[in-house]
């Protein structure tokens, strides 16, 4: 029986250990070493298997190492590790002596050599991120092709501008069709790299660094009464759970901040809600106020102890995708992302908002600027701005439950305020 490795940061990549009854069943989890700490007591072996697709074809070697007990399996792991990132290197250049990189290889096999080469560098990565080969691919075969069969060293800036010109045709957004640049260069950075040894270098067609600035304006713009329609048809939309991310999203939340939300991220006690710096923009953590209208969101769909808040409809284990909410967005005057740019709109020119408090609403960076000037009441202050927006907008107020008995102890120490300034004290120190 052959057993793999998953042991917390250690780069077990192509090793595993054959199996002999030196290693406890409590170290062992569905067929996998857990555990390092082990004390042998005769001669065991690891395994090593190295592995590279080349031109479509997989290539691999194997071999076995044997090791006396007085070696711990760190050791041993670390001679293994040696041993297969070396057969991975002989892989390369048995493939590669054979392959001579000229400026008559077709674009396709370049980067056919490429994606090859990107795999085996991040599989070599001591954090297993998987190179995002899926999406290169899907990029190369819906905007790509014009140039995939065509020699590499006749590509041109030409070639680039007209893939640039067919994706903004298409209605593609500038951050997208860049992406044509950041596709190919790399493409023509591995060829150089290769073909140095046959004293070739071309010039990249498809440097960033000529281009202008990127514009982030999407150049879409509503006017007060337009965002007021659009509010109210996402607030009524039929469908659950799409109706509740679009009540998250016109909170200010980018989509990605919604549906990575878990139920652990939320605090119904203190009325806030935690979109970890693992999957907001900022990369801080980043706290907000929870409103009723959220509360009542959350209470729609039933509240649950943990996971996602919202999941994908066939696997409650992963999030709800992007994918699958662009049918429910067909027909709109603007993008997904651009529900922002209406909180801002809406902010500034219907209620004299300033770009600060706008800003942190929307999730830029909650500085110290903000904190020193807002104090840690922020967390409220500003749900309250948007709980104002939002009533505007829907044409209704925002109804918030007061503690009674609070309220007549209130009225006790200060008679001269209004029952109105108290119960915004109350709110306020909620």
């Amino acid at each position: 029986m052959i057993l793999t490795f998953d042991l917390k940061k250690i780069n077990t990549s192509g090793l595993s250990y054959k199996d002999d009854g030196q290693i406890p069943s409590s170290k062992i989890k569905d067929n996998k070493i857990i555990n390092s700490n082990i004390i042998f007591t005769k001669p065991y072996k690891l395994l090593v298997r190295a592995s590279k697709m080349i031109n479509g074809k997989r290539i691999q070697t194997k071999k076995t190492i044997p090791f006396d007990p007085n070696t711990t399996l760190l050791d041993a792991i670390k001679k293994a590790s040696k041993v297969y990132e070396n057969l991975m290197d002989e892989i390369s250049v048995e493939a590669y002596t054979k392959q001579e990189f000229t400026t008559d290889m077709p674009y396709s096999k370049v980067y056919e050599l490429y994606l090859e080469y990107k795999v085996a560098q991040y599989e070599a990565r001591d954090d297993k991120k998987e190179f995002p080969r899926k999406k290169f691919e899907q990029f190369h075969n819906k905007w790509l092709k014009s140039i995939m069969n065509k020699p590499i060293g006749m590509i041109d800036e030409e070639d680039i501008h007209k893939v640039v010109s067919t994706m903004k045709k298409a209605g593609m957004a500038e951050r997208t069709s860049r992406g044509v640049y950041q596709s190919v260069n790399p493409i023509f950075k591995y060829f150089n790299m290769k073909a140095a040894k046959f004293g070739i270098n071309i010039p990249s067609p498809a440097l960033q660094r000529d281009l202008p600035p990127l514009n982030n304006e999407r150049g879409l713009e509503l006017s007060l009464e337009e965002i007021k329609e659009l509010f109210n048809e996402l607030k009524n939309y039929p469908l659950t759970p799409v109706r509740e991310i679009f009540m998250f999203l016109m909170h200010g939340r980018r989509f990605g901040e919604v549906v990575t939300l878990e139920w652990s991220d939320i605090n119904f006690e203190e009325s806030i809600y935690t979109v970890r710096a693992l999957n907001n923009k900022a990369r801080v953590d980043m706290i907000y106020h929870l409103s009723h209208r959220l509360k009542e969101t959350l209470e729609s769909i039933g509240i649950k102890q943990s996971g996602y808040i919202f999941t994908k409809i066939n696997n409650k284990n992963e999030p709800y995708s992007k994918g699958a909410i662009r049918s429910h967005w067909k027909d709109k005057p603007i993008v997904i992302h651009q529900i922002r740019n209406c909180i801002a709109t809406y902010l500034k020119n219907g209620m004299g908002i300033g770009d600060d408090v706008a800003g942190a609403i929307l999730g830029h960076k909650q500085n110290k600027t903000i904190t020193s000037r807002y104090g840690k009441i922020n967390y409220y202050s500003f749900g309250k701005v948007i709980d104002d927006m939002l009533d505007e907008i829907f044409g209704e107020k925002t109804v918030t439950p007061v503690d009674s008995e609070k309220l007549s102890q209130l009225k006790l120490l200060f008679p001269d305020k209004t029952e109105k300034q108290l119960i915004e004290v109350l709110n306020i120190l909620k």
